[in-house]
């Protein structure tokens, strides 16, 4: 199946996902999509699947269809602080469901007073794989109306593999004192793909991909935070395992904070001709000055066909990888774990899936 129709799981205005009042959705970092201003008040499956997750809290659904994509539909923003009060949920991780079945249920009024919006986001988290061909917004729309059409994004991308076997899951609160932030993230990844099996991170209502940064740092997970840690697939007990245990390590996280000094006072000696401050870093900055100068770039008018600019990209992302790799050897630890973390963005199959896809787009 290289697509897939889904259909509206809402009653209510659909609109573009740019319109959300919430960065991560609106500017695609969860995923591209739609959103629906809901006038129901329950929410249906908008394809045939399976309940990849319910949120803790039941404001949040994602479920996973027949071709691999994945679809997460969120009701509100910022519902997960409700506790799941106002949310009735119908269906449990792992079944199976028909497309208009219920998933959950919930209290619009309630929502409407409690919630910083009751815009529904309805986004596809597995963006490297799958595209959105086409999309119907700006409307009134009723349950079971076409949404929009996916279809696989990446040129002579086959259909995604069975995961056979159950779901392995393990749940521990995050120990990492600054959450799951780009160095960890890099480093998540990194052990992921050690391993055959697709692994997932669940936190605050959303799932993200492990062996994408982009995806694990939407997550926004903080210290503290329960997460869930997922796998499929053959190798999918080690790859959790190996996981946990990354994260549990700390992972050279500093879990103390540094020492605060003390607030500087500006000094004014009466004098109104001059300028008034403080010190923002005490000591002596010794090195050469240069002068910034804007870079003029040719840009060519016309493409000579997406074969060549795969191959562009390609050789780009090269340079880049070894430009990296030469700085983080000059460097210590602290320098090239950083710069693990930009080598991981090179290789992250959501920017990489989505630069492939806009070629193919022209």
């Amino acid at each position: 199946m290289s697509s897939l129709i889904l259909s509206a799981p809402l009653k209510g205005w659909v609109a573009p996902l740019s319109e959300a009042p919430d960065a991560v959705f609106a500017e695609g970092m969860m995923g591209d999509g739609l959103a629906i201003d809901p006038t129901g008040s329950t929410l249906h499956a908008p394809c045939d699947g399976e309940v990849v997750s319910v949120a803790r809290t039941r404001h949040a659904v994602t479920l996973r269809a027949a071709n691999g994509a994945e679809i997460l539909m969120h009701v509100g923003l910022e519902t997960v602080a409700l506790g799941g009060e106002g949310f009735e949920a119908h269906v449990a991780d792992g079944q199976a469901v028909k497309a208009g079945d219920p998933l959950l249920s919930f209290d619009l009024d309630l929502l409407a007073r409690k919630a910083k919006s009751l815009l529904t986001p309805v986004v596809i988290t597995n963006g490297e794989l799958f595209s959105v061909a086409r999309r119907d917004d700006g409307r009134e729309g009723a349950v079971g109306d076409f949404l929009m059409e996916l279809r696989l994004a990446l040129p002579g991308a086959a259909e995604v593999a069975d995961t056979q076997g159950p779901e392995v899951s393990q749940t521990l609160a995050c120990p990492l004192p600054h959450g799951i932030h780009a160095r960890p993230a890099a480093a998540l990844g990194a052990c992921a793909r050690r391993f055959a099996a697709d692994a997932a991170i669940s936190a605050n209502g959303r799932r993200a991909d492990v062996k994408s940064v982009v995806a694990l740092m939407a997550l926004g997970v903080k210290a503290g935070d329960e997460i869930v840690v997922s796998a499929r697939g053959r190798d999918a007990g080690a790859a959790v395992t190996a996981l946990v245990e990354l994260i549990r390590s700390g992972m050279g996280e500093a879990a103390h904070a540094a020492p605060v000094a003390p607030a500087p006072t500006v000094q004014d000696d009466g004098d109104p001709k001059r300028a008034k401050g403080v010190t923002g870093v005490p000591g002596l900055a010794v090195g050469r000055a240069v002068r910034f100068v804007q870079a003029e770039i040719a840009v060519a008018e016309t493409g000579r066909g997406a074969s060549h600019e795969h191959a562009e990209l390609t050789r780009a992302r090269g340079v880049v990888r070894r430009r990296l790799e030469a700085a983080a050897a000059e460097g210590g630890r602290e320098r090239a774990d950083i710069l693990a973390a930009h080598l991981a963005l090179l290789d992250d199959p959501a920017l990489v899936g989505e630069a492939q896809a806009r070629i193919e787009r022209g």
